[in-house]
């Protein structure tokens, strides 16, 4: 290993890498991803590609001091990436680390390694499952754990057939590893990538994706590549990047206005306020009750919620409107009213005003409910107007004040939401007896269960 000092950094490099290591820096760069506090690019030079991994630390002013006492993110991936390479596990090579101190502590920290000419394995073509039962079956036998084994962290050279581990992030090294720990760790790669297997373990795969998707939405309310804070005037809004447009922004900085001139209002009520323009919806959760300001502060807002609630079923694949943007309006750090941002669902007709064919709307919704229930999700105001067809005749829900995730919705619990739409639903001239069964029949067939298991509930 070689060490030098360049550009403010120490740095660890490997012998034959070392003498390249400012032209690779100066490369012609291209952003991978960014966060406020990691950056990967993508470097070209004559020597080759390489991608740079930059950790920025002083995004907190104190974390840069906890590094005199624990090694960073990037020194651990460096020494992990070498005992992995010992055991004769294929990974991208690691070829240099970089750590620029100073009085502050560890403010910054970038690790290079080599651009495999492969693809993650879920853009990947012509993936032989055995093949790839093979490679993770080879990571097991030489005691690595990668508690993350997700498709963006293997990598395929489609022509040489060349598997390698990329992002380190989550790997444990074991003298052996358990079969119920290769089991395990199989399920969660089948969240992502489906695979064959045993019931059983398809079964276990489908309770870790659950859970799995359950922390991952929990990410749109913090600041990363998709999600940030973003304020307009007096409101702190939390926004969805891909969708900030000048016309997003002029309504997250006068929504009230928007509502008052800017909009057709839908609704305007004592509890809510919704208007909608140019493809948006704007939702406002007005003030009602007196300690709603309190319980709101402990349990987040109505329209926080309901954002953080649509973007789980987004990632489950329920239909729903896809939320954009959501905000406080606290006075005196209670927050008193909210707003909700959403795209609006073209020529949305609900389900008791929809004209199209009844037994359609019936299969629709059963099929929906349960892709509901078997995401772990509940709904104790299931109603006709809840559900909304679009102009291409796809259905969606919305008004998500009564859904609850659960994990698992267990038969009774599903009973209780099916008889609560019956009963909404049961005005409908068109929700004749031969639909109603036409919807049981769908559903139980969707979620692998017999009437009599709804009864029983």
């Amino acid at each position: 290993m070689t060490r030098l000092r360049q550009a403010g950094f120490r740095w660890e490099a490997d012998p034959d890498f070392a003498p390249h290591l400012g032209e690779a820096l100066a490369g012609l760069a291209r952003v991978v991803k960014e966060s406020p506090a990691k950056q990967v690019s993508l470097h070209r030079a004559a020597c080759g590609e390489f991608y740079v991994k930059r950790y920025r630390h002083t995004v907190e002013f104190w974390r840069p001091l906890k590094f005199l006492f624990k090694p960073s993110q990037a020194r651990r991936e460096w020494r992990l990436a070498r005992r992995l390479a010992a055991r004769g596990v294929p990974v991208v090579r690691h070829v240099a680390l970089g750590e620029r101190w100073t009085w502050r502590g560890l403010e910054e920290s970038v690790l290079i390694t080599e651009a495999f000419p492969g693809r993650p394995l879920d853009e990947a073509e012509g993936v032989d499952p055995a093949a790839l039962l093979r490679f993770v079956g080879l990571l097991h036998d030489r005691g690595v754990l990668q508690r993350d084994l997700h498709p963006g962290n293997i990598l395929r050279h489609e022509t040489a057939d060349e598997w390698r581990l990329v992002d380190l992030h989550g790997i444990e090294l074991r003298k052996t590893i358990s079969p119920k720990e290769r089991a395990s760790n199989l399920a969660f790669l089948h969240i992502h990538y489906p695979l064959p297997g045993p019931p059983e373990a398809l079964a276990a795969g489908e309770r870790l994706r659950r859970a799995y998707l359950a922390r991952r939405s929990r990410r749109c309310l913090k600041h990363n590549r998709e999600f940030a804070p973003e304020r307009r005037g007096r409101l702190l809004w939390q926004t969805r990047l891909p969708w900030l447009n000048e016309r997003v922004l002029g309504i997250l900085e006068d929504p009230d206005g928007f509502l008052a001139s800017g909009a057709r209002l839908l609704k305007a009520g004592r509890s809510a306020t919704v208007g909608l323009a140019d493809g948006l919806v704007l939702k406002r959760y007005n003030f009602r009750k007196l300690f709603n300001p309190l319980k709101d502060l402990l349990r987040g807002s109505k329209a926080r919620r309901a954002f953080h609630k649509a973007y789980h079923l987004e990632l489950a694949g329920v239909p729903t409107a896809r939320p954009i943007a959501a905000a406080d309006d606290r006075r005196f750090g209670f927050p008193v009213r909210s707003y909700l941002l959403m795209e609006e669902i073209p020529g949305a007709r609900s389900l008791d005003a929809w004209g199209g064919d009844p037994r359609h709307a019936a299969r629709e919704a059963a099929r929906l409910i349960a892709r509901l229930h078997d995401e772990g999700f509940s709904h104790r105001d299931l109603k006709e107007t809840n559900l909304v067809f679009d102009r291409e005749g796809r259905l969606f829900l919305i008004d998500l004040e009564g859904l609850t995730f659960l994990g698992r919705v267990p038969p009774k619990r599903a009973a209780q939401d099916l008889r609560r739409l019956a009963r909404a639903a049961a005005g409908i001239p068109a929700c004749a007896p031969a639909i109603r069964r036409l919807f049981i029949r769908t559903y139980c067939r969707k979620r692998g269960l017999r009437p009599r298991a709804l009864r029983g509930g």
